[in-house]
């Protein structure tokens, strides 16, 4: 079956496809709290106050609700970091 065989068809495959595309558009630019405008890095230390040392990230020590960090840029959520072979957490900071 062609296009011009059924327009019912095509006018509403083009209805879902603007709709898709829309809920895209406002889930990427709008109405989400994830903006974040920097990080702070702070150490984990040890109970005597000596830092952890580490090879990679996963070395570090984490509960289960923080992640590894996996780049760069200023997290959306609490990460640890192997930094400089010691252990850091990496907090995000809100745009104000």
């Amino acid at each position: 079956m062609t296009t011009r065989a059924n327009p019912g068809t095509t006018a509403a495959v083009r209805r879902a496809l603007c709709g898709a595309f829309a809920a895209i558009a406002v889930g990427l630019f709008g109405c989400n709290d994830l903006e974040v405008c920097g990080s702070t890095a702070s150490a984990i230390t040890r109970d005597g106050g000596e830092p952890y040392r580490c090879v990679t990230s996963e070395d570090c020590p984490r509960t289960s609700r923080v992640n590894v960090c996996v780049t760069d840029v200023s997290p959306v959520e609490v990460c640890v970091r192997c930094q400089d072979t010691k252990c850091v957490t990496v907090t995000p900071e809100a745009c104000d």
